[in-house]
């Protein structure tokens, strides 16, 4: 209150002079800013004690002095403990010993008032609320050190310690045909993983209906904390080279890695920091469009750019604080690119050992008479470019590699070139272009043959080779426009007796192509498009015209289409088609999915059918395809499909199964609820099905933190705690989640003696009991198998009563009204009636 009045009275010392004084204008003007008589004390200097605030948040309390204009810590170094970390604490200590200003006109009393809340001052500033004894602190931004968006940019250490993962998979097809040679083929591919933590030994294999079988792949490896490195048969994962192939190694490889980060969607873009001065929000926006937006403390904080979209466009960075008055606003060129290192970071890889060739006939690869070695290292030099080199030698060869990667918002460009010590030389350049109106990318690639042959068992280089590719894409009358061009050298290098070319398909050197498409008919369920095209294969010109109309339903989906078609060499210029398909949806916990198709046209019919089935068991899809051409009288039938399967174990316990093939696994144990069916949720999203009474296996990728919860599948009441498990998965990891779940039926009833209800009376039914509330009902939940639903037998004070009527569902029992009156008592061997 001194306060209030002390400013009251001192506006009255800086009033309009009276007429009085207007009278006496002629003499000299004196200006007196003393207090008036009788209140030179509430202009003085006091100590109070202040609360201390620094973004919008209490950190403790201070005893300063405040005149009229500043205000002064007694103990600054106290202050400074309260404060967050700074880059220059001794500056920040000098100047929190010095008188600071008040700036009490900045304090905020209503929430559209502008220019209040906060300052931006250039070393420290206050603002100083004398109704609330408060000051909140501000620091230049460049006292402040970077706030990461992620604290730790690593995947935790592993879930599971000593694990074992067999995945199988395996691929058949074929074809019996009239007019031809019948052929098949199948073969067994397995991955073996013995984990321990973070790291493993990883072998690689195959088997083919021939009776041939190899091991391709043996190595230990670990890959942790952004560095992996592997030993023994490999091949490595790291180059950084656009034009030298990585071959089978004996040997080893020792890298940088992302795989192991937690931050990769994060890193792969340029830093966006915002100050803010005070807590509150920060808003992205892109072409006017809000793309992210989160809450920050005070200070400078870097945002995370995990989910904004790659390339390089400007966005309009704004910050309120969290009264939602704006702060600051501010445009920004930003560059996401998956090619770019992190910023301020290398990415590297080195490789060394002797080559090795895959022979059919050996059970390990032929190790070549050679020695190999690379090395390659690329970092970020601008938020949107950055540069690479790679260098690559075997005992007579040298190679030599430099390219670079540019992020522009309408432009991206990626150039490279290589020399070797032989004379050999080649670029690659890919450009991406981007405006309103289309998008145009163009690439070419070029290798010379070179004169020299190397005399080594193995080249880094093949043979030379030309590559030109360029597309456009646009939209053009409610359509979309799309120009291809294609122009490469097609060398055979190579020949297999079993693999005849047909002289009548010869390759073609130069490939264009114009296509539109349009939607002509759009609704909920329907939709109609045109699609009109003409390609070009060296001269050869082939033109076709399709309509496709196409319905989809809750679970079947169909369309049919009619093609016509100028300049084909078979004559089949008009072509009418289906297709048909169902899926389960959440029909079954399995996923099945069924597909038929077919097609006729003058000469020749065909008609196909596709399966796919995910289970908890595995994964199983079949395709069968038959045709007929009674032109060239033959027909056909082609089979081809796949099945993958799991087994692992983590040393506890064991299973086998799981929808999809992945390099790690969570195994889900339900305890009860024996065949009962539940989804299994990994980060909200079903992955999988479990049965109650036994394991079932959930597949992941590897390198990734996950939360795991189950959902019931049939409808029904469970009891069991609802809890998610965070597990961390690398490559080989098995981890158990286990869950206690009890189906449960839900008892009503009634308690009544002649009709009237009783209020508070206990009944029980075997061991579960209930208490009838003031009207005289209850429930009761029971831990029962709803396909065992049973009459109970209900017992009131040792008395057994009747239940003349019930009424049940599949998992709910109505009892009806129990009258006690009818109860049947024993004492003594003599049965008598309640009363």
């Amino acid at each position: 209150m001194k306060r209030a009045i002390a400013g009251t009275l001192l506006s009255l010392a800086f009033c309009v002079p009276t007429s009085t004084a207007i009278a006496a204008a002629s003499a000299a003007f004196t200006l007196d800013t003393a207090a008036p008589d009788g209140f030179a004390d509430l202009t003085e200097a006091q100590e109070l004690v202040v609360d201390i605030y620094y973004g919008s948040r209490q950190l403790g309390a201070a005893r300063v002095i405040v005149d009229l204009h500043t205000l002064r810590f007694k103990n600054p170094a106290a202050v400074l403990a309260l404060l967050p970390e700074t880059v220059d604490p001794e500056l920040l200590l000098r100047e929190l010993s010095a008188p600071l200003r008040r700036n009490s006109r900045r304090v905020c009393h209503t929430t559209r008032q502008r220019d209040c809340g906060y300052l931006a001052p250039e070393t420290v500033g206050l603002i100083y609320d004398e109704r609330r004894f408060r000051a909140d602190l501000f620091f230049a931004a460049e006292l402040l050190p970077q706030q990461k968006a992620i604290e730790d940019p690593y995947l935790p250490e592993s879930s599971s310690d000593f694990s074992f993962i067999q995945n199988l998979t395996g691929t058949w097809s074929g074809v019996d045909t009239s007019g031809g040679t019948d052929s098949r083929s199948a073969s067994l591919y397995g991955h073996s993983i013995l984990s321990f933590g973070e790291s493993g030994l990883h072998s690689q294999w195959a088997a083919s209906d021939e009776g041939d079988s190899q091991i391709y792949q043996m190595q230990w490896t670990r890959d942790f904390r952004g560095r992996a490195y592997s030993a023994g048969l490999l091949q490595p994962q790291g180059g950084l080279s656009s034009f030298a192939a990585s071959p089978y190694l004996y040997g080893l490889e020792y890298r940088s890695s992302n795989n192991s980060r937690a931050d990769n969607r994060y890193s792969q873009g340029a830093p966006l920091e915002v100050n803010m001065p005070v807590r509150g929000r920060v808003e992205i926006y892109r072409d006017k469009r809000l793309i992210h937006s989160e809450l920050l403390e005070a200070g400078n904080q870097l945002l995370d750019t995990s989910g904004l979209p790659s390339g390089a466009y400007e966005l309009d960075i704004r910050t309120y604080d969290e009264s939602g008055r704006p702060l600051r606003q501010f445009r920004q060129l930003f560059a996401k690119d998956s090619l770019l290192p992190a910023p301020g970071e290398w990415r590297w890889a080195v490789q060394a050992g002797r080559p090795a060739r895959v022979d059919e006939t050996r059970l390990l690869p032929e190790q070549l008479d050679d020695e190999f070695a690379q090395a390659g290292i690329s970092r970020r030099l601008l938020d949107n470019a950055g540069a690479f080199a790679n260098v690559a030698a075997t005992a007579d060869e040298r190679l030599y590699e430099l390219g670079g990667r540019w992020v522009g918002e309408y432009l991206e460009l990626s150039p490279s070139a290589i020399y070797t010590r032989s004379g050999r030389s080649g670029h690659r350049l890919y450009a991406l272009m981007k405006t309103p109106l289309f998008n145009l990318s163009a690439s070419e690639t070029r290798l010379d043959r070179g004169r020299d042959t190397p005399t080594g068992d193995y080249t880094l280089l093949g043979r030379g080779y030309h590559y030109r590719n360029m597309t456009l894409n646009g939209g053009l009358l409610g359509g979309r426009l799309s120009l291809r061009y294609t122009e490469q050298d097609r060398d055979l290098y190579f020949g297999a007796p079993d693999f005849a070319l047909d002289e009548a398909f010869a390759s073609s050197n130069r490939l264009t192509t114009l296509e539109y498409r349009r939607d002509f008919f759009r609704g909920r369920r329907w939709n109609g498009h045109f699609t009109l095209a003409h390609s070009d294969a060296d001269g050869e010109q082939l033109t076709t015209a399709t309509f496709e109309f196409r319905y989809r339903g809750d679970h079947w989906y169909h369309s049919a289409r009619l093609r016509g078609d100028s300049g084909r060499e078979d004559g089949q210029d008009t072509r009418a088609g289906f297709n048909a398909g169902w899926h389960d949806g959440d029909r079954w916990a399995q996923e099945v999915n069924q597909q038929f198709s077919g097609e006729v046209s003058r000469d020749e019919y065909f008609v196909g059918s596709r399966t796919s089935v995910s289970g908890r068991r595995g994964h199983l899809s079949s395709t069968l395809e038959y045709r007929d051409n009674k032109l060239r009288g033959r027909d056909s039938l082609n089979y081809l499909g796949s099945f993958s399967t799991n087994f692992m174990s983590n040393g506890n316990a064991s299973a086998w199964g799981g929808e999809r093939t992945s390099n790690s696994a969570v195994m889900v144990d339900i305890d009860g609820s024996p065949e009962r069916e539940f989804e299994v949720l990994v980060d909200g999203v079903r992955r999988g099905y479990a049965r109650g009474g036994g394991r079932s296996v959930i597949n992941l990728p590897a390198f990734q933190s996950y939360d795991v919860h189950l959902r019931p599948l049939a409808e029904g009441f469970y009891d069991y705690r609802e809890r998610r498990d965070t597990v961390t998965l690398y490559p080989g990891n098995v981890t158990s989640a286990e869950y206690e779940i009890r189906p449960l039926i839900l008892v009503l009833g009634r308690i009544v003696r002649g009709g009237d209800p009783v209020a508070g009376a206990r009944i029980s039914i075997g061991e579960y009991t209930a208490v009838a509330d003031e009207h005289g009902v209850f429930q009761m939940e029971m831990y029962r198998d709803p396909r065992q639903l049973t009459a109970p037998a209900v017992r009131w004070n040792g008395c057994l009563v009747d239940i003349p009527e019930q009424e049940s569902g599949k998992h709910w029992l109505n009892l009806g009204d129990i009258d006690l009156a009818e109860a049947k008592c024993e004492r003594n061997g003599a049965s008598y009636a309640a009363h």
